[in-house]
Protein backbone atom coordinates (compact mmCIF):
# COMPACT_ATOMS: atom_id res chain seq x y z
CA UNK A 1 0.00 0.00 0.00
CA UNK A 2 1.32 3.44 -0.96
CA UNK A 3 2.20 5.96 1.73
CA UNK A 4 -0.62 8.47 1.93
CA UNK A 5 0.48 11.96 2.93
CA UNK A 6 -1.87 14.49 4.45
CA UNK A 7 -2.33 17.61 2.33
CA UNK A 8 -3.95 20.85 3.41
CA UNK A 9 -5.62 22.71 0.53
CA UNK A 10 -6.33 26.40 0.86
CA UNK A 11 -8.67 27.83 -1.75
CA UNK A 12 -8.93 31.61 -2.21
CA UNK A 13 -12.00 32.39 -4.29
CA UNK A 14 -14.49 35.23 -4.64
CA UNK A 15 -13.49 36.89 -1.36
CA UNK A 16 -13.53 33.67 0.67
CA UNK A 17 -10.91 31.32 2.04
CA UNK A 18 -11.81 27.61 2.15
CA UNK A 19 -9.54 25.08 3.85
CA UNK A 20 -9.78 21.32 3.51
CA UNK A 21 -7.56 18.31 3.98
CA UNK A 22 -7.20 15.01 2.20
CA UNK A 23 -4.82 12.09 2.00
CA UNK A 24 -3.07 11.25 -1.26
CA UNK A 25 0.04 9.49 -2.50
CA UNK A 26 1.39 12.71 -4.08
CA UNK A 27 0.61 16.38 -4.54
CA UNK A 28 -0.55 15.64 -8.10
CA UNK A 29 -3.00 13.03 -6.77
CA UNK A 30 -4.21 15.51 -4.12
CA UNK A 31 -5.01 18.08 -6.80
CA UNK A 32 -6.68 15.37 -8.91
CA UNK A 33 -8.86 14.37 -5.93
CA UNK A 34 -9.72 17.93 -4.94
CA UNK A 35 -12.47 18.57 -7.52
CA UNK A 36 -14.72 15.86 -6.06
CA UNK A 37 -14.22 17.32 -2.57
CA UNK A 38 -14.89 20.82 -3.89
CA UNK A 39 -18.20 19.75 -5.46
CA UNK A 40 -19.55 18.67 -2.08
CA UNK A 41 -18.43 21.84 -0.25
CA UNK A 42 -21.65 23.85 -0.10
CA UNK A 43 -19.90 26.81 1.53
CA UNK A 44 -18.21 27.57 -1.81
CA UNK A 45 -20.64 29.49 -4.00
CA UNK A 46 -23.32 27.66 -6.01
CA UNK A 47 -23.21 24.15 -7.43
CA UNK A 48 -22.85 25.56 -10.96
CA UNK A 49 -19.81 27.61 -9.92
CA UNK A 50 -18.31 24.66 -8.01
CA UNK A 51 -18.69 22.51 -11.14
CA UNK A 52 -16.83 25.09 -13.23
CA UNK A 53 -14.09 25.38 -10.62
CA UNK A 54 -13.81 21.60 -10.30
CA UNK A 55 -13.44 21.31 -14.07
CA UNK A 56 -10.82 24.04 -14.06
CA UNK A 57 -8.74 22.35 -11.33
CA UNK A 58 -9.07 18.88 -12.87
CA UNK A 59 -6.54 19.80 -15.58
CA UNK A 60 -4.09 21.70 -13.37
CA UNK A 61 -0.56 20.62 -12.51
CA UNK A 62 0.67 21.99 -9.18
CA UNK A 63 3.72 24.26 -9.29
CA UNK A 64 6.26 24.20 -6.47
CA UNK A 65 6.63 27.42 -4.48
CA UNK A 66 10.32 28.29 -4.41
CA UNK A 67 11.98 29.05 -1.10
CA UNK A 68 9.72 26.87 1.04
CA UNK A 69 9.37 23.13 1.45
CA UNK A 70 6.30 21.04 0.66
CA UNK A 71 4.19 23.90 -0.74
CA UNK A 72 2.64 24.09 -4.21
CA UNK A 73 -0.03 26.12 -5.92
CA UNK A 74 -2.27 26.06 -8.94
CA UNK A 75 -5.03 28.27 -10.23
CA UNK A 76 -8.39 28.00 -11.84
CA UNK A 77 -11.39 30.09 -12.67
CA UNK A 78 -15.14 30.09 -12.88
CA UNK A 79 -16.29 32.61 -15.43
CA UNK A 80 -14.31 35.77 -14.75
CA UNK A 81 -13.55 34.85 -11.12
CA UNK A 82 -9.98 33.74 -10.38
CA UNK A 83 -9.25 30.95 -7.87
CA UNK A 84 -5.92 30.24 -6.22
CA UNK A 85 -5.31 26.85 -4.62
CA UNK A 86 -2.34 26.48 -2.28
CA UNK A 87 -1.38 22.93 -1.31
CA UNK A 88 0.75 22.14 1.75
CA UNK A 89 2.08 18.68 2.61
CA UNK A 90 1.04 18.67 6.25
CA UNK A 91 2.18 15.25 7.46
Amino acid sequence: MACMALFTLILEFDGGTYISQLRAASVARAVAQYPSQLLSNKTVSTLAVRKRLAQSFSTENPVVIEGVQNVWCCSGSAGNKFALLNIVATA
